[in-house]
Formats: structure tokens, C-alpha cells, sequence
């Protein structure tokens, strides 16, 4: 009542002045929400592949751990990695190396004078068959050519 009265209070140009900013200001924010609305729109269309093949790859990666569970354990497998004591018998086939073993994931490889070229191969031989990867390395270049100073830490995961 008491707004009643004050709106009919306002003169009739200034109560159609008011009104016709009133309806510019809600036709004004109807355009804001529908530019908003179709900008959101427009983000959320880019998004969507992205996002389907998030969901592709993690429906993927779900199979092969649910494969991967189904697997007996590495120790029954054929084809698992071999004992580490196989590895430092003999310094694994690698002339002039010693092979000591720190743990049942790790050995330690030195050797004072090694061929690089067979080095290398133990390393390959070691990653095939038992799994090791180097841990950590320093080889040092002795002055006959092909020839290294090594100290290898290897270790399996």
C-alpha cells in the first residue's frame, strides 16, 4: 500500500521513464545470461572429447590392471626373472667385473678394468633376464681405448 501510494505519487512521465528503464535493464540482463549461457556452452562442447577419452583411457588402464590381477604371481610365471645369485656367479659373463649382491632387488657391479662394449651387454643381458635397470653409475674412460673403470648399483622393481 504504502509503495502504491508512492509510485502513484510520481508524476506519469517519470513513472514511464522508470518503467522503460526497468524493462532496458531486464531485457539487458536476459542478453548477459544468454551470452553466458551459450559461452558455457561453447566450453563445455571443447571439452567433451577430451574428457570421452579420459574416460576411454582409465576404462583401459581398469582392463589391465583387472588383467594384471588375474596373472599367478611373478615368482610361478615362466619366463620370470631369474634368482640374483645367478646374476654374480661368475661375474655375470662379464670379464673383470666383481657382482656382489646388497639385497635380494639389488647388486653392485665393479670392475677396474671392463670392456664398455661388454658392459653394455651384461647391462642388456641383466635387464632381459633378471629385470634390472641401473640404479646408479660411474664409469670413468681408461686410457686403452674400449676400456672403462665402472661401478654400477642395478636393481629390480
Amino acid at each position: 500500500m504504502m509503495g502504491e501510494r508512492l509510485w502513484m505519487g510520481i508524476p506519469p512521465a517519470r513513472r514511464t521513464l522508470a518503467a522503460v528503464l526497468a524493462g532496458g535493464i531486464a531485457v539487458a540482463l536476459l542478453l548477459v545470461l544468454a551470452v553466458e549461457s551459450q559461452r558455457s556452452r561453447a566450453r563445455l562442447d571443447e571439452q567433451l572429447p577430451r574428457l570421452r577419452a579420459s574416460i576411454a583411457a582409465l576404462e583401459r588402464d581398469a582392463a589391465e590392471v583387472k588383467r594384471l590381477r588375474a596373472l599367478p604371481p611373478a615368482a610361478q610365471r615362466p619366463g620370470a626373472p631369474q634368482p640374483l645369485a645367478a646374476l654374480a656367479t661368475n661375474g655375470g659373463g662379464l670379464a673383470g667385473a666383481q657382482i656382489a649382491l646388497l639385497d635380494d632387488r639389488r647388486v653392485k657391479v665393479s670392475g677396474g678394468d671392463v670392456g664398455f662394449a661388454a658392459l653394455l651387454e651384461f647391462l642388456q643381458n641383466a635387464q632381459a633376464t633378471h629385470g634390472m635397470r641401473v640404479e646408479s653409475a660411474r664409469l670413468e674412460a681408461l686410457p686403452a681405448p674400449g676400456r672403462v673403470r665402472a661401478e654400477l648399483t642395478l636393481g629390480r622393481s
